[in-house]
């Protein structure tokens, strides 16, 4: 393989190191240390984005125009809100920072657009791989250790490390055991050697964080993406030889029975502490099950709608929406829904929505082209449903970031 340029080689470099970024800006914050660490880090990569992207050949297509249309369209609504609602400089500054994590997921994949031919020239999946690792080990080491957060009191679920967010973090290994899967049912298929072991290793690991997590979420997407490797590994995958198909079924036969005898004990214990907080806010919500599944973002939506309908600004609201800084100053929680649609639409209105359903609709229809579909057509719409219900990707800095690899990996898989 060629050598690559400096600038791919750059790109690669901050891609793979992002969750130890995050991991060391939550250090940082739970420490009391002043450093903003993961805030210079998002500044730099954006601007290496920007300036990688501005001095490369832009292709007329209509890829670029509706790119070009999100970053301009959001930046104009950005400008006009800061000027019509009279933002202090520091919400300002606030805004541009939600702005810049917003912008990641669009820019990161047209810069892979712009270098194509290079980029396929490389393992593009292996980037997923290290980064799985890196988040696998970053939240068991300080777990093994007995330090880091932990989002619930008095309870086995919900260990976040230091990790910032919750719902982040449970996000990050939803796409990072989807990729490790793929990996290691390749390599079951090829040659058996440590490559393999390290791949169970990590499945293994990225398993444990997540029920050390703790979401209902990463739970189910959990046990549901195993069974079906299971039942791949049993049924479906064709072995190199007989030898190989009857050791992947005995070991199956001792998982299972290992699982059944001791490992549900342990998962057990985090499944409680999941069951335990849903009979708490079950009672707390007086048994009302959409308040329930939503983890009250119902509520969220159904104040934050009024304080939305009730803006003095009604024209301008509707069509340019509230920014983000503007909502949570005046109206605190219900300011953020975290449910990213709904979010967007507050905050953006219904120009920046316009833009947001454009983009991801032009994605759409290339990530399901018969001819394009890939496991990142199938990480896309399951990014959309997590995004939808559970928030925390368009306007998070670690799931954006992921969000705009995966539509990286849907511009590799396009078929010209």
């Amino acid at each position: 393989m060629n050598k690559l340029p400096l600038n791919i080689s750059i790109f690669m470099g901050l891609t793979a190191i992002f969750p130890l970024i995050d991991f060391l800006n939550g250090f940082f914050l739970t420490s009391g240390i002043p450093i903003p660490i993961g805030v210079l880090y998002r500044l730099f990569f954006f601007v290496f984005l920007l300036g990688m992207i501005a001095i490369e050949k832009i292709p007329k297509s209509p890829f670029t125009f509706v790119t070009f249309l999100f970053i301009a369209g959001n930046l104009g609504i950005f400008l006009f809100q800061s000027v019509w609602l009279q933002n202090p400089l520091t919400w300002i500054i606030e805004d541009m920072s939600v702005f810049i994590k917003y912008f990641l997921w669009a820019l990161i994949p047209y810069y892979i657009y712009q270098r194509k031919a290079l980029f396929q020239t490389i393992d593009y999946e292996k980037i997923f791989i290290v980064i799985s690792f890196l988040f696998t080990v970053l939240l068991l080491i300080p777990y093994v250790l007995g330090v880091g957060n932990q989002t619930y009191d008095n309870s086995n679920a919900g260990y976040k490390g230091f990790f910032f967010a919750n719902n982040d973090t449970s996000f990050a290994f939803i796409v990072s055991i989807t990729f490790t899967v793929q990996a290691l049912i390749q390599r079951l298929q090829g040659k058996w050697n440590y490559r393999l072991l390290l791949l169970l290793l990590l499945y293994t690991g990225n398993m444990l964080c997540l029920l050390l997590v703790g979401t209902k979420t990463g739970i189910v997407y959990g046990a549901v993406v195993s069974i079906i490797v299971l039942l791949r590994l049993l049924f479906v995958v064709r072995y190199r030889s007989a030898m190989h198909k009857i050791f992947v079924w005995l070991m199956s036969i001792l998982l299972m029975g290992w699982v059944l005898l001791r490992g549900l004990a342990f998962a057990g214990q985090m499944i409680v502490g999941t069951y335990d907080r849903m009979v708490y806010f079950y009672y707390l919500y007086d048994g009302n099950l959409v308040r329930l599944l939503t983890s009250s973002r119902s509520d969220f939506l159904e104040g934050g709608l009024t304080h939305f309908l009730a803006s003095p600004y009604p024209i301008f609201t509707m069509f340019f929406g509230q920014g983000f800084e503007y909502r949570l100053e005046h109206f605190g929680r219900l300011g953020l829904i975290e449910m990213d649609f709904f979010d967007a639409f507050f905050a953006l209105g219904i120009l920046g929505m316009l833009f947001l359903v454009i983009l991801l609709g032009y994605y759409i229809v290339m990530a399901l082209k018969k001819t394009n579909q890939s496991l990142y057509s199938y990480l896309f719409l399951v990014i959309l449903l997590y995004g939808f219900f559970a928030g925390h990707v368009l306007f998070s800095a670690l799931s954006s970031t992921f969000f705009g690899l995966v539509c990286g990996g849907i511009i590799l898989s396009k078929k010209e």
